[in-house]
This record gives C-alpha cells, structure tokens and sequence, in this order.
C-alpha cells in the first residue's frame, strides 16, 4: 500500500515537472519557427542570403536574435 502512494506522488511529480518544461520550450519552438520562415521569405524575396547548415542552425537556435545576427552578418559582408 505504500508503495502504490509512493508511485502515485512519483508520477504526479514527473507529470508536473515535464509540464512546465514543456511549457518552457513552446515559446522557443516558436521564436525560432518563426525566424526560419523568415529566412526562408526573405530569400525568396531575393535579399540573398545563403541558406546553408550555418545559417539555419544559427536561426534556428538564436530565434528572432539569430536572424538579426544573420542578417547582419550578411550586410556587412562577413558570412552567408
């Protein structure tokens, strides 16, 4: 019997913490989606940045900060 208590404090326990690590992450997954179809419309535009590994995973990781970065970075001659 307290055993089963024991597991039962344990799963809620685990559920809450992978909730709010969950709830942390959504708004990552989102600034940097949101970045990356940027890229993406801003090539298609013809601005001329090179969509390579570096340039995507620079995106991808640094968020709406990273395409600034990249932008940046392209304007002034530097990379991509």
């Amino acid at each position: 019997m307290l055993y089963e208590i024991l597991a039962l404090i344990l799963a809620i326990l685990a559920v809450i913490v992978i909730y709010k690590i969950v709830k942390a992450l959504v708004p990552i997954v989102i600034n940097s989606v949101i970045a990356l179809i940027v890229l993406i419309c801003l090539n298609a535009l013809g601005f001329g940045i090179a969509i390579n590994i570096w340039s995507v995973l620079t995106v991808a990781i640094g968020g709406i900060i990273g395409l600034i970065l990249v932008v940046l970075l392209h304007q002034l001659g530097i990379a991509f």
